[in-house]
């Protein structure tokens, strides 16, 4: 009888478990289970598997593979700038990530200009000595020419590539744990390269060489080499790929700021340029991707992370998680008191790790993990009078502005106060770049649900009022839309700067911003154009170095 019992106890055990193990885990959300690449870590194999590593054809997409022909992912960490964060170069670190975190490559960081290399040539032995802790510890390393400003590998600033390259492969020649990035970002800062094909020419310009002179010494490693607009135009390498097999282009992104795409048509995506590359002959490499905006700043944006993160896997294309490093940023991967050290056991406990870190190493040894919904933006609302003909916001309302959907910062808050269009968090959650160039790292407005027209045959300015509680600086970008004009990218944003404001009666500052033709492409198209002048949506890109502005009395005028 009590072997019954207990025959009965096991029974009922056995079959309690059975329903726990089909239960999804709590770490299971609604936004991390609407994918089906981010559970795994299969094709993870490290270089004492997957030994030297070469670009193949598999089904027509150029793809990274293992020594033995079969594709392989590489998933890891990317450092921070070497130069300030040395610190990240220690054996128990390599350690962790190789055995913890089961991440098969780590990213070096050497920054070139901005206190490194080229001012500061002893941040190389960090390198070195990175090399040899992740060879110690079967990582595949990735040694990164970090140029970012100026922004065109070609300045003088970064002359010293060859030799330095020449003297990497000299130490570890033809290593199979090394991979070769050329340029980390270039990008128009500073005298750099335009978001063109011709960008790309200066570039392959400034690579070709160096691929060249690896490939002479006998050095068949991967080689990576950027693109122009920070590494987010792989599609134009596809147009005009260097001339050698094992070479492949990085793509850079942000879940903050870069949204997926289903399409490889959109030039201003980073996604649906990747497909594009895909789809015409190269292979890509993700070098570099955070959790947060472009900026390092604001999120984490784990459920948009997890969109991209599926397509890459999907697709077995390589990455690097930006930052394993301690700054204070949402970015980094450990928090502000950690030591790069983990110590004798080799683990960060979970405690060290900022929720991006914990996200990330998740990632990467392909485990579940309870993603939070990103936040969502308050719907707009459209016009109840719009007789006045142009944006007053005086019937109470936003009058058919929102948060456009492929906006990079959707957590700001849009409302109707005082009969003005009120925009609260840009500072707080990163809609605040100022430049003339950027302005796709900002927020992103549109008047969807407007519902009216505007003919503006013949204007010439587009003006705006902007109110702020104290003086500040503000960046504006637009797109009037048409109904055959639908997208032009703006030439440039406009500022307005604190001293350009004035007190009002009310206790607030005011100031009058001016866009013109010249300033906005499509404007300039609609306004010329007898048969189709008319306005029927209208897209802003808004920046402001303080968390809350209003803007009122949007109008076309000549």
């Amino acid at each position: 009888m009590v072997k019954n019992v207990k025959r009965t106890l096991i029974s009922l055990a056995l079959m309690i478990a059975m329903i726990i193990s089909i239960i999804p885990k709590a770490t299971v959300t609604a936004a991390s289970s609407d994918y089906s690449h981010l559970v795994g870590n299969s094709d993870v194999k490290k270089p004492s598997v997957g030994g030297k590593l070469q670009v193949l054809d598999k089904n027509g997409i150029k793809t990274l593979c293992s020594e033995d022909g079969n594709p392989i992912q590489l998933r890891g960490m990317s450092t921070h700038g070497l130069q300030w964060f040395p610190q990240v170069i220690n054996n128990n670190a390599f350690a962790a990530l190789s055995n913890d975190w089961e991440a098969n490559v780590i990213r070096l960081a050497m920054y070139v200009a901005e206190d490194g290399y080229a001012s500061n040539p002893s941040v190389k032995q960090s390198v070195i000595n990175g090399i040899n802790y992740a060879i110690a510890n079967d990582l595949y390393v990735i040694v990164d020419w970090h140029m970012i400003n100026p922004g065109n590998p070609n300045n003088s600033v970064y002359s010293g590539a060859q030799s330095f390259f020449n003297e990497i492969s000299d130490l570890y020649p033809n290593n199979k744990n090394i991979i070769y990035e050329l340029c980390n970002e270039p990008n128009g800062y500073n005298g750099g390269v335009s978001n063109d094909a011709a960008g790309w020419a200066q570039v392959k310009a400034y690579a070709a060489p160096i691929v060249q002179l690896l490939r002479n010494k006998g050095n068949e490693n991967l080689i990576i080499v950027g693109s122009p607009f920070w590494s987010q135009r792989p599609d134009l390498a596809a147009d005009n790929p260097i001339d050698d097999k094992n070479t492949m282009y990085s793509v850079h992104f942000y879940s903050g700021t870069n949204p997926v795409s289903n399409v490889d048509s959109d030039r201003n995506n980073a996604m649906s340029n990747v497909r594009y590359a895909l789809n015409h002959g190269v292979g890509v490499f993700a070098t570099e991707w955070g959790t947060s905006l472009a900026t390092g700043t604001t999120g984490p944006y784990l459920a948009k992370a997890d969109a991209w993160l599926d397509f890459l896997n999907a697709n077995n294309i390589s990455w690097c998680n930006f930052s394993l490093c301690n700054k204070d940023e949402v970015a980094s991967a450990l928090n502000s008191s950690t030591s790069f050290d983990p110590g004798n056991d080799k683990v960060w406990s979970e405690s060290e790790l900022t929720l991006s870190g914990q996200y990330a190493r998740a990632r990467i040894k392909g485990l579940y993990y309870a993603t939070p919904e990103d936040p969502k933006p308050i719907k707009p609302q459209p016009p109840l009078d719009f007789s006045s003909g142009f944006w007053d916001f005086n019937d109470g309302t936003t009058q058919g502005f929102g948060i456009n959907a492929d906006s990079p910062i959707t957590a700001i808050m849009i409302q109707n106060a005082n009969n003005a269009l009120e925009l609260r968090g840009l500072n707080t959650y990163g809609s605040n770049d100022l430049s003339e160039g950027n302005f796709w790292a900002n927020a992103r407005l549109s008047a969807d649900v407007w519902g009216q027209s505007i003919n503006i045959y013949g204007d010439t300015k587009l003006t705006m009022d902007v109110i702020a509680p104290s003086p500040t600086n503000v960046s504006i970008a637009a797109i009037p839309q048409s109904t055959s004009h639908g997208w032009a990218n703006p030439a440039r944003a406009v500022r307005v700067s604190a001293n350009n404001f004035t007190a009002q009666s009310d206790g607030t500052y005011k100031a009058a911003l001016t866009i013109s033709l010249d300033d906005s492409p499509n404007f300039k198209t609609i306004a010329a154009d007898s048969n189709d002048s008319t306005v029927r949506n209208m897209i802003l890109f808004v920046g402001s170095s303080s968390d809350n502005i209003s803007l009122d009395n949007i109008k076309f005028t000549k």
